[in-house]
């Protein structure tokens, strides 16, 4: 590789300060990077100089690069940012704080059989979801497995991806990409590759995590590279003898010569592993309708110990802390933002699914029994639990919220099961009552003695004004087909309104009911919520970026907050942190400012993606942060 690769540490390189340089490569090295403008640090991948001399790989490195960044999923590492400037290529992606799974191997040997599923298994699910785009990634390896230190993977090097019909081209586009002690005979022989060559690779990487070594080991690549062709994947209980003898027959299907006797995907891979090993597995809800371990008894042992650790640190007179708290399915678990940990956990109904606070009153939406709970966020009890017939439309983070509150009690928006379109008010005293809507209610708010309520119809969507005593229409915002609106929030003197689709964020004079500003977030956002000073708005832009309005003159700011879209996560700001948590690893973030890393809450002790449940709302009500955390849905927890 050329020398003219290296930067100088502390130059700038088109907005990013070049801060340590953290690997290297055949294709160019790798920094950690300040991103100067929307100040983060990143991972700013430097492609060596003579491959931007070839112009066909200068074309497909941009080609391949788009569609990585297209790649929007909680195991794949976001690429926030790629270019050709003055001959040089580039990357910048999140840099993901942890080890690799080479190293990891390497330092450990051999990985306990629970941890190398619930690795590979997010491994699967980043490919499966790929391979479902139409994409294949090529250069499945452990050293392109990223792991944090609670073991959620990021699937690195999307770089060298392909869109499945793009198998035709130039000679120099045929010849095999990828390390040779991983790479599948179609890829060796330069055939067309589809989604089964990268299943063997995962093959591969899941004999390597139960041995400790690559399946073929040879003394050069050639040698490897004949293996891979001519020989029969080696027996994992060879070096193992304690595991199952179901194993190896899974690992030889994996590795089958031919593409068509080998698992159909991924996930079907990891899952025969899974009951070969005699571990428990749940079904998938994904697109390729696969079954894939989700839970393991003895999942991340490591990272749980590490927890158990930090939660019986010794006190002064060396006595021990109390154990840390987590909360289960069907709660709701209190963070106090003193001791950034979780005090109590209250339980609720069914399927905790969306909240809301007003006075000494937390409500929550149990999506899984239709009722609405109403806690005491004083005394910490359960006041109440009602049941109510209409259901929200729609639950995801990119509309709502369907529930606000006032002194005197809640409001819910929804559907009853004949079809009627309902507003639905649940009294504190006990009680409710229900108003009828004229169109689809997605989303509620309480502000300026009122009642808004954005609803939809065959014209486009509506911003109406309600009376909280009677439920009348006392003003209305038409917003066309084409931008339509699906979530609010009430702040800073004006209601905000967000079309998810369009990602445009209006503000609304309360009086007037009359649009005063409007501003375009980039991507697909989620609902407004409201800070210390602005309005917090998170969209899929860059992989997942959060925007800060000026509420006065729409400015926008941005900060990414820890990588990914809003359907992992609701964000809200309290104190002047911005709070979020995210499904895949069961925990809440706190963040200050951008040049700091999150600090972490975990909320339950094993993880979503390890067979955990499901964190669904976040709030900031009486001084501390309300999760409400509901039973697992299989390995995601996407709304």
């Amino acid at each position: 590789m050329s020398t003219q690769t290296e930067t100088r540490i502390g130059s700038e390189f088109v907005g990013y300060r070049i801060d340590e340089l953290i690997g290297r490569g055949g294709m160019g090295v790798v920094y950690r990077a300040y991103d100067l403008r929307l100040k983060r640090t990143v991972a700013l991948k430097l492609m060596a100089p003579d491959l931007a001399l070839d112009q066909s790989f200068r074309e497909r490195f941009s080609r391949e690069a788009e569609l990585a960044m297209s790649l929007e999923h909680p195991n794949v590492v976001p690429i926030h940012d790629a270019g050709d400037i003055d001959g040089r290529l580039y990357l910048a992606m999140r840099l993901v704080e942890g080890t690799d799974l080479r190293a990891l191997i390497q330092a450990d040997g051999p990985l306990d059989s629970a941890r190398a599923l619930a690795i590979c298994g997010q491994v699967a699910n980043a490919l499966d979801a790929a391979h479902a785009k139409g994409l294949v990634h090529r250069d499945v390896k452990p050293s392109n497995v990223l792991l944090d230190t609670g073991d959620h993977v990021y699937l690195a090097d999307f770089g060298l991806t392909r869109r499945l019909e793009e198998q035709a081209g130039p000679a120099g586009e045929q010849r095999s990409v990828g390390t040779p002690a991983y790479l599948a005979p179609e890829q060796i022989e330069g055939g067309p590759v589809d989604g089964r060559t990268d299943g063997y690779s995962l093959a591969c990487l899941l004999y390597e995590c139960l041995s400790g070594e690559a399946p073929f080991a040879r003394g050069s690549r050639l040698a490897v590279a004949w293996a891979h062709l001519e020989e029969e994947p080696p027996s994992v209980r060879a070096r193992r003898p304690e595991l199952p003898a179901a194993i190896d027959p899974v690992i030889n299907r994996g590795m089958a010569k031919k593409a068509e006797a080998r698992y159909a995907t991924c996930a079907a891979l990891v899952s025969a592993a899974a009951g070969a090993l005699g571990l428990r597995r749940h079904p998938l809800s994904g697109r390729s309708g696969a079954l894939v371990l989700i839970t393991v008894a003895l999942v991340a042992l490591v990272a749980l110990a590490a927890a158990l650790a930090a939660a019986l640190l010794t006190r002064g007179g060396g006595g021990r802390a109390a154990p840390a708290l987590f909360a289960g399915p069907n709660t709701l678990a209190r963070i106090d933002p003193r001791s950034n940990a979780v005090t109590d956990v209250i339980g609720v109904g069914a399927g905790p699914a969306a909240m809301t606070a007003a006075g000494r009153s937390i409500w929550v939406y149990n999506a899984g029994e239709g009722t609405v709970s109403e806690v005491d966020a004083v005394t910490r009890a359960l006041r109440q639990t009602v049941s109510v017939s209409p259901a929200p439309l729609d639950l995801s983070v990119y509309t709502g919220p369907v529930l606000a509150a006032d002194d005197d009690g809640a409001w819910l928006v929804g559907r009853t099961i004949a079809g009627r379109y309902v507003l639905t008010r649940i009294l504190s005293l006990g009680g409710k009552r229900e108003y009828r809507l004229n169109g689809e209610p997605r989303a509620v708010a309480v502000g300026f003695r009122a009642l808004w309520v954005v609803a939809l119809g065959r014209a486009g969507s509506q911003l109406l004004r309600l009376d909280p005593a009677t439920g009348r229409v006392t003003g209305r915002l038409r917003f066309p087909i084409s931008t339509p609106v699906d979530s609010i929030g009430v702040g800073y003197g004006a209601v905000w309104a967000v079309g998810s689709s369009a990602g445009r964020l209006f503000r609304i004079n309360p009086r007037s009911i009359r649009r005063t500003g409007e501003l375009d977030l980039g991507r697909r956002a989620g609902r407004p919520a409201m800070g210390k000073d602005s309005v917090i708005v998170g969209s899929a832009a860059g992989g997942g970026q959060t925007t800060f309005v000026d509420p006065g003159g729409l400015f926008a700011g941005l900060i990414d907050t820890h990588c990914c879209p809003p359907d992992w996560g609701e964000l809200l700001g309290l104190n002047g942190w911005l709070w979020s948590y995210d499904w895949p690893t069961g925990s809440v973030y706190r963040q200050h400012s951008s040049v700091e890393q999150p600090l972490t809450v975990h909320v339950t002790k094993p993880s979503p993606v390890a067979g955990g449940p499901c964190l669904r709302s976040i709030l900031a009500a009486r001084g501390a942060i309300w999760v409400a955390v509901a039973p697992p849905t299989g390995f995601s927890c996407k709304r």
